[in-house]
């Protein structure tokens, strides 16, 4: 007749099984929250940087965040327009009011060594034009603004530094 096992150290495995299970499963959650928290950060700057709000309704498409690339709907056209964020030289970007009767709005004036905007058909992909240049609308207030793109710039979009040939 075969060994068993007393019903107390059955239980004992199976309840370790569990509690290893269970530390496993919160340990992945809690790595992915903070994934999804970072992740948010990263969108409600970029969000803010182009819209003015933290969450809008139709704000940026972060379509490669490796590369900081961003696609959004242009207010004007039917069309879109992609920001590679990355390229932008920031040390060499220019603030700028504008003043429409009392009201202050600003824009950022940015440059690249590459294609820093391309408007997009409206299928997305398809390229009209590129600049290695462009003036960006800031909606929101301009200090807000100037935290959203230190995050952005500082922590997430680096500028792709030259390749040289040697």
């Amino acid at each position: 007749m075969g060994r068993s096992v007393p019903a107390n150290k059955t239980g004992r495995a199976i309840g370790w099984a569990l509690a290893a299970a269970a530390v496993w499963f919160l340990s992945l959650a809690s790595f992915q929250t903070r994934a999804q928290g970072e992740t948010d950060l990263f969108q409600q700057a970029v969000n803010y940087i182009f819209t003015g709000y933290v969450d809008p309704q139709n704000g940026p498409e972060i379509v490669d965040r490796e590369s900081c690339v961003v696609v959004l709907r242009d207010p004007n056209f039917n069309q879109y327009i992609r920001y590679h964020l990355s390229r932008f030289k920031m040390d060499d970007a220019l603030f700028e009011k504008k003043y429409s009767g009392s009201r202050v709005s600003y824009e950022i004036n940015i440059k690249g060594d590459d294609t820093v905007i391309e408007y997009l058909k409206s299928d997305k992909k398809t390229v009209i034009q590129a600049y290695r240049s462009a003036q960006i609308s800031m909606p929101g207030d301009v200090d807000q603004t100037r935290k959203a793109l230190r995050i952005v710039f500082t922590d997430y979009c680096k500028a792709d530094t030259p390749k040289t040939p040697f």
